[in-house]
């Protein structure tokens, strides 16, 4: 009996430590408008070939449905806050941005926000060759986190599945789920399939009073660097 006690201690301090690691692994997601996907492509291999941005980790994405402004989203990942210090400090320093920022001249910036990973249920974000964004506000972050994980140990995923909390912008956006696979085609076939599953019947009756859908957005991957 003491055995199990100490071993359901234990077990509770892992996780304890497990969320307390999660919580300063966050996303940068940035908003452009006026380039084209070959030329922004182009400026982050070149910015990239810069020794600075050794450690850093950036996808960009193309804009597809559903993206109201901006024509692509670039997103960094940072593993700590003390992380985002370093890294945004040797970047802006480094000859690679000197020469990304002309080469990305006529890119106007549009926002700024900040995510912070709550749960990954298959593989990393930056995995998926194509993303959809679904952005909720949720009334009950906990119940839904439970219930997400309840839906993809029954459906699955088609790679990435993963909760993010916003930490800036409207609070009428609370969360965003990222559902990612290798292309267009294989997530719609997957989100065709989860809606027809009984797995998301049962999920959305245990959510519909907790969460509503803001918008969905979706991209396509044009690269990501420093995974």
């Amino acid at each position: 009996m003491k055995h199990r006690i100490i071993s359901i201690v234990a077990l509770l301090c892992l996780t304890l430590l497990s969320f307390a690691a999660r919580a300063e692994q966050f996303e940068a997601v940035y908003s452009l408008e006026g380039t084209n996907s070959s030329e922004a492509t182009a400026a982050f291999e070149d910015l990239f070939s810069d020794p600075a941005l050794n450690g850093s980790k950036v996808t960009l994405y193309a804009a597809d449905f559903g993206v109201g402004v901006g024509s692509h989203k670039v997103v960094v990942d940072y593993s700590s806050y003390d992380n985002r210090a370093q890294r945004d400090n040797m970047r802006r320093e480094s000859h690679g941005w000197a020469r990304y920022l002309l080469a990305m001249q006529d890119a106007e910036f549009l926002d700024a926000n900040m995510a912070s990973v709550v749960a990954d249920y298959g593989q990393p974000r930056h995995t998926a060759g194509y993303l959809i964004a679904y952005m909720l506000e949720v009334r009950d972050p906990a119940a839904y986190v439970a219930a997400m994980a309840e839906l993809n140990k029954a459906a699955g995923n088609p790679g990435v599945l993963r909760i993010v909390a916003m930490r800036s912008g409207s609070r009428a956006v609370t969360h965003a789920v990222l559902i990612g696979g290798d292309n267009f085609s294989a997530v719609q076939k997957y989100m065709d399939k989860l809606f027809a599953s009984d797995a998301f019947g049962v999920f959305a009756e245990k959510v519909s009073d907790i969460r509503s859908v803001v918008r969905i957005e979706s991209y396509r991957r044009l690269g990501a660097w420093g995974y």
